[in-house]
């Protein structure tokens, strides 16, 4: 438990200390962030607001880890993952810079990019760190086994990929106020400190130890009204982080719950999508579903705060879901 605390403490302090001088450099080499005009009209004022912010989240989480970590295949397959999706992101948010403007990368390359890191990742997890290939049930004693061989592979890489590339993009489209998706991604990386530690996984608690004390550093320039963005620099490497957790842990079904507000932002895009394409109507006013509360009239601090407050409910739910039907049935994760 020292070791997570320390990570913490480091990924922090490295993190506060840097952040005020990375962002005078992105304000003397003018990387803004460019706003949609269709969007809300209260974002326009954003427009030029350095981004890229997730840089330094990265830099206090590998510093810590530099202190604290052990030297091993766990970590550096998870470290490589996170190195994969925040590079994706890296290269995004500079396109938009270049460009100058709202968009970066194309989804089909993204979709690319991100499937071969997650055939690496696939490759490390099974071979060299020991993850199995089933799948924990809550609620059941007996694991799902996806199966012998090559198929069971096929099987767990697809589980993977959908592992990875969702919470990668559910935490991107989260990445739309001040606050909202760093706050909800250290809540729902607690929890998944707190069941790494019980698993006895410990490298995977470190990590993500160490990369809620980086958030937490960030969110003192990220919040209300903010100093920087995190890009999708800093969102892909949360979501890469979260989904290394829940795959080591076995906890892939978990995810969906203990990220809540995650997955309810991304179901609003994709019910926005299908209600237009079917029905040329719109469910709500604009999607992801934290701009329908702002064209609603609600200020930007009390949608954050109260997503904050939602999401900590989905967190302690799906902990208290992991401790009474894994934990304490002794079911094998």
């Amino acid at each position: 438990m020292f070791s997570v605390v320390l990570a913490a403490a480091v990924a922090f302090a490295v993190t506060i200390a840097l952040g005020s001088k990375f962002i005078e450099w992105l304000q003397v080499k003018k990387y803004g962030q460019f706003v949609r005009e269709e969007g809300p009209q209260t974002h326009l004022i954003k427009s030029g607001t350095p981004t890229m912010g997730g840089v330094v989240m990265l830099v206090g989480l590998v510093a810590a880890l530099v202190v604290v970590a052990r030297p091993n295949i766990a970590t550096f397959t998870t470290l490589l993952l996170v190195a994969a999706v925040a590079g994706i992101g890296l290269y995004d948010d500079w396109q938009k810079i270049s460009k100058k403007r709202n968009e970066g990368l194309s989804a089909r390359y993204k979709f690319l990019f991100l499937g071969l890191a997650v055939v690496v990742a696939d490759i490390l997890a099974l071979h060299y760190v020991g993850v199995t290939q089933n799948v924990v049930i809550p609620g059941l004693e007996q694991n799902l086994v996806l199966g012998p061989g090559i198929l069971g592979v096929a099987l767990f890489s697809l589980l993977m990929l959908l592992v990875i590339v969702g919470t990668t993009n559910a935490v991107n489209l989260a990445d739309g106020l001040d606050g909202l998706a760093a706050g909800a991604g250290g809540i729902s990386l607690l929890a998944y400190t707190a069941i790494a530690f019980m698993e006895r996984q410990y490298d995977v608690a470190i990590i993500c130890g160490a990369m809620v004390g980086a958030i937490i550093g960030f969110l003192w320039f990220n919040s209300h009204p903010a100093e920087v963005f995190m890009g999708d620099t800093g969102s892909l490497a949360i979501g890469g982080v979260l989904a290394a957790a829940a795959v080591f842990t076995k906890t892939e079904l978990l995810l969906p719950l203990i990220g809540g507000i995650f997955v309810l932002e991304a179901l609003s895009v994709m019910i926005q999508y299908a209600s237009f394409k079917l029905t040329r109507k719109r469910v709500f006013k604009m999607a992801p579903i934290h701009h329908h509360f702002e064209l609603s009239g609600w200020q930007e601090n009390k949608i954050v705060v109260r997503f904050w407050i939602l999401q900590s409910a989905f967190a302690t739910a799906g902990f208290m879901v992991y401790y009474v039907t894994l934990y304490q049935h002794g079911a094998s994760v």
